[in-house]
């Protein structure tokens, strides 16, 4: 019965140990690893996420529903490029400061 078990449990139990035994390894010999890994997280994927990526979205709606006769999105123009621009200032300012960490 415990034999059965074990093989319809296998992938399972593989898949587990193959995501717990490294993640294991890494936090018990670098212990500030998963500092790192959630601001390096914070300055780019989230500011990627909410800064970037919904300004592009609004512009890439708006020309592929050019044709649809409404001028609403038309005028936000200049706004969504400041904000892409800014976000992406953002991302460029986390970029220089994790850069000028590693040289001194």
């Amino acid at each position: 019965m415990v034999e059965k078990w074990w093989v319809r449990n296998r992938t399972g139990f593989t898949a587990t140990a193959m995501v717990v035994g490294p993640s294991l390894f890494v936090s018990t010999t670098v212990p500030d690893a998963f500092s790192s890994a959630t601001d390096i997280a914070g300055g780019y994927c989230m500011t990627m996420l909410y800064g970037v990526l919904p300004p592009a979205m609004a512009w890439a709606m708006h020309t592929a529903e050019k044709n649809d006769g409404r001028k609403g999105i038309s005028r936000a123009k200049p706004i969504l490029l400041g904000v892409g621009l800014f976000a992406c200032g953002i991302i460029l300012d986390q970029m220089f400061q994790d850069i000028s960490i590693f040289h001194s």
